[in-house]
């Protein structure tokens, strides 16, 4: 197959989307595909500006597209990202022209309509920008996922979601889990662990900050053995411990970044793993975490939708506090229904390795277009 990928994250292998992208595109390339990768050097105008970005990726990309791009050349072109609705626009047009697919990292349809809920419009400022957005954004979203042939996540609850508003046939979406860096599956699973509960997440209200420091807040003040540690937060300590009563604060460590083996040493020391994200399009964390052995708490988002509760996973609701607390304390309490969670989760992502998700999405792809 020759596959032109664009993507509208930054190709960093230390930055979660862009090591994915990196992943699937050489992974492909390792079983004989030629790949070609554009990011958003490549093509985005106005690159010094911190304002409008998706307009300026939507105008750089189709201006690139046309100067340099021969859609005839690929087999197939996978677009990483809503913000490409013009180039696919005008694509969709054409009889002859390569397969076209959405390969997310989330669905920003989901997205947007997840983060209206847990931060609503609060100032009239925030209420004319919602509508502005609904006649640009939400609309300009739309036509880029109409606008492709078919549709691969990393979740169900993302396949569900595009499938149930028929922007596809079930038979043209698929769903492919991203795979675990080695680090993360050399750790072997271990009944013993310390009474510690870890979050390893960036500090943004899209992790559900508000519940995380709420519930927190009332667990390490009714267990004062505990302790929590928060990973990857890439935040200025006092921000984070500000969120945080003084009187539980000596019970947290709010970890530097750290390599993916100083993490999973990190994880593979605590009990529980909590994680109460608004929405996430795979939530590699969670995945991370049970494979070092964490028994998860955690909301119906991402790969956490798919978790079966009180099986390989506690899954609650977005706002639902008490169901959290006590969540957690099941599983600091009960060690037989800890561990067993911890183990049916560990043995569930064993299978999460890249060189399997990037054979199943090359079957795929294969099938699409020979179809």
């Amino acid at each position: 197959m020759k596959i032109l990928s664009i993507t509208n994250s930054i190709l960093d292998p230390k930055s979660g989307s862009g090591k994915t992208v990196l992943r699937w595109s050489q992974g492909l390339q390792n079983l004989g595909h030629t790949v070609e990768v554009c990011e958003p050097k490549d093509y985005q105008i106005l690159q010094d500006w911190r304002r409008a970005w998706k307009f300026r990726t939507a105008l750089g990309a189709w201006q690139f597209f046309k100067r340099q791009v021969n859609p005839q050349d690929y087999d197939l072109i996978e677009f990483y990202g809503d913000e490409f609705w013009l180039i696919l626009k005008q694509l969709a047009k054409e009889k002859e022209r390569p397969f076209l697919v959405a390969h997310t990292d989330g669905v920003e349809l989901l997205a947007t309509e997840r983060e209206r809920a847990y931060n609503p419009p609060r100032s009239l400022y925030d209420r004319a920008y919602l509508q502005f957005a609904k006649l640009t954004h939400d609309r300009f979203s739309r036509i880029a996922f109409d606008s492709v042939d078919a549709f691969i996540s990393g979740c169900d609850r993302d396949r569900a979601y595009v499938v149930e508003r028929g922007l596809y046939p079930y038979d043209r979406t698929a769903v492919v889990e991203l795979g675990l860096d080695p680090e993360y599956l050399a750790i072997p699973f271990a009944r013993e662990r310390q009474h510690r509960v870890v979050y390893l997440g960036s500090w943004t209200p899209r992790k559900g900050l508000g519940q995380l420091c709420t519930v927190m807040s009332n667990v390490l003040a009714k267990d004062p053995n505990l302790h929590f540690d928060l990973y990857g937060t890439h935040a200025p300590p006092e921000v984070v411990i500000s969120g945080f009563p003084a009187a539980v604060r000596e019970q947290m460590t709010i970890h530097p970044r750290l390599s993916n083996q100083d993490v999973a040493k990190g994880l593979a020391r605590a009990k529980v793993f909590f994680f109460p994200s608004q929405y996430e399009g795979f939530g590699m964390a969670t995945t991370e975490a049970m494979a070092c052995g964490c028994a998860v708490v955690t909301t119906p988002t991402g790969f956490g939708a798919d978790l079966k509760h009180l099986q390989d996973g506690i899954v609650c609701g977005f706002n639902d506090l008490e169901g959290m607390e006590r969540g957690i304390f099941q599983l600091l309490e009960d060690e037989t229904l800890r561990e067993a969670i911890a183990r049916a989760g560990y043995d569930r992502v064993q299978q999460f390795r890249w060189e399997l998700a990037v054979k199943k999405l090359e079957q795929i792809y294969l099938t699409w277009l020979q179809a």
